[in-house]
Order: C-alpha cells, then structure tokens, then sequence
C-alpha cells in the first residue's frame, strides 16, 4: 500500500509515518515542517520512504504529489483551542479550508481512501458522566471543534463506491514522540511536577479521555487496512475506556509517579470541555485494543525527562 501522510513530521504524524513504514507501506510525508523535520531522521533515506516539504494548501503541490497513492491520512491542522485563537483566520484557512482541497485532490487522483484525524472535543460539554458515542450530538465550542466538524461532514458526504472517507476523532495525545510535545495534559503535569515540584489543576472535577500516540498509530493502520465496507463514511473514537479520567485523578497518577508533588487546585465551575468517551465500537469492528495506560504513558515521560532528553521541555518548541 502506498500512503501519504499530511502533517507526518508532527507529534502524531511522525509516530505514525514510523509505524505504516514498519508495516510495509510505502509512505510519503507532505508537511510544511512548521516545528522542523527531526522526528523523521530514522526514516530518511530508507527505501519506500519520502519527504516532500510543502503546505496542504498548495492545489498545484497536492496535483503533483496525491496521484499513484492507495491512501491519504490527513493530520496537519492548527491543533487545539489556544493555537486556534490566536490566528482564527489561519486555522479555519488550513484546518477546513486546506481539509477541502485535500478532499478535492484526493478525488481527482483518484486516491481509494481518506482518513481524516478530528478531536473528541466535538462532544463538548457532556451535563452527565454517561459515556458518549459517535452518534452523539456535536457540540463544537471553539473555531478547532468548529473547523472539524465542519471538515468531518464534507469528508463523509464523499462517499461513493470508490471513495472511502474515514474520520477517526482523538482523544487527547499523550506519550514519547519524536516531535515531542509539552502543552498537553499528561505531559505538562509531568512536567510541571518534575521541574516545580507542584502541579496547578483547572477545574479538577471535569472529564477527559486520553489515547497515546502509538495507539493512534495503530488506530490509523488498522483504518486504513481494513476491508472498504468496514469504514467507509465510518465515524471511530480512538481511545480506551478505561483512559477516560478526571483531571484531578490525572494529577494523582503523576504525584505517585513524582513522589513529593503537591497539587493546587484552581476552582471552575464551567468546563466546555468535559466529556467521557466511549470506545466499544473501533474495538468491535477494527479489532482496536489500546496498549498504552496513562499510569504508563506517565512513566515513559518522567524517564525521558529524568534522562534529560529535552534539556528545556517548557521551550516553545515543544508547544503547538
């Protein structure tokens, strides 16, 4: 199979470019290596391995580039809430705009299938503790939400015959990359209790699922192996149950791992984002079964940093 990964130099991107590489595929990466191209060295210069260095928004690069592959996995966007707000314009441009010209290009191509990376935080604000599905309602609260559920609709009204959308909604990230990133929640408690000894909890009481990096990998391998009539125009929450967990008793899992962490609790009464996922059905019907525990996605990250991998994790290149 031969596929080509949108944003594979990025924290997901190049975890899963490594993975589809080790399972035989043939694997370009377009990314306009925005936080450099690091995180693909292992790969470079390997057979059936390709860069190529440009923006998805590019209608004449995508031309040139989408032709000749089986499948696209889309992964480049403006990531998260507060990457989003500080250039709305930008993230909507590249987020639904570059999203669409993909789509379009991928047709033309005549590209078999295309897998769409969204976000669980379309669920929004959940009022109970009741696990939501993918057919729950979609409540996007912020221009990230926004920009996906609106991608997500185009994506799946493509459907045809031969044309196989999937759209695979992530929990929030975690785990060792080679484009490491600190501004997510598992990382940046570990973080913060290493480096300061404390860790700081917005609204300690609200929900929050959490999938690592590897197994979203493996979510997007198994997506994009599996039998057409299995996924096509098929809605997947890629996470675990049992990762679903409130962010105070996140914060307790890092101070065992960190003994002598205090916590700070810091009051919110709101939360737009606080939800508990369900994930049977990617389980049932991709044979999906997440490796990766938070208890050991927090050891894997306290190791590194003890070792000193990244001598400066609060730098901004370790941010979105």
């Amino acid at each position: 199979m031969k596929t080509l990964v949108i944003g594979g130099a990025g924290y997901v991107g190049s975890t899963l470019s490594r993975m589809l590489w080790e399972h035989g595929h043939r694997v370009t990466v377009l990314d306009n290596m925005l936080f450099g191209g690091e995180s693909l060295i292992p790969l470079q210069g390997k057979e059936r391995f390709r860069i190529v260095r440009g923006d998805m928004r590019d209608e004449e690069l995508l031309d040139r580039v989408l032709p000749g592959h089986d499948a696209v996995c889309l992964l480049a966007a403006i990531v998260g809430e507060p990457a989003c707000n500080r250039d709305p314009g930008n993230a909507v441009s590249t987020n639904l705009g570059g999203a669409l010209k993909v789509l379009s290009a991928a047709r033309k191509a005549g590209v078999n299938r295309l897998l769409f990376a969204s976000t669980c935080s379309n669920y929004g604000a959940v009022d109970s503790d009741d696990f939501v599905g993918e057919d729950a309602e979609l409540q996007p609260l912020s221009t990230y939400s926004e920009t996906k559920v609106k991608a997500e609709e185009a994506i799946l009204e493509a459907a045809s015959a031969d044309f196989c959308p999937t759209v695979l909604r992530l929990s929030t990230a975690f785990g060792v990359s080679g484009r490491m990133r600190f501004d997510l929640l598992v990382s940046d408690f570990t973080a913060a209790a290493v480096r300061d000894g404390k860790i700081v909890i917005f609204g300690e009481q609200f929900w929050r699922p959490f999938v690592h990096v590897e197994d979203i990998a493996l979510a997007f391998r198994l997506a994009a192996e599996a039998e057409p009539g299995v996924v096509s125009a098929g809605v997947f929450n890629v996470g675990a149950n049992e990762n679903n967990t409130r962010k105070i008793h996140l914060g307790e899992m890092v101070q065992k791992q960190v003994q002598g962490t205090e916590l700070e609790f810091v009051k919110r009464e709101t939360d737009p984002r606080s939800y508990r996922v369900d994930f049977s059905r990617i389980e049932k019907e991709l044979g999906f079964k997440a490796k990766w525990s938070i208890e050991r996605g927090i050891e894997e990250v306290h190791r590194s940093l003890t070792s000193g991998i990244w001598p400066d994790p609060a730098s901004d290149r370790y941010k979105n």
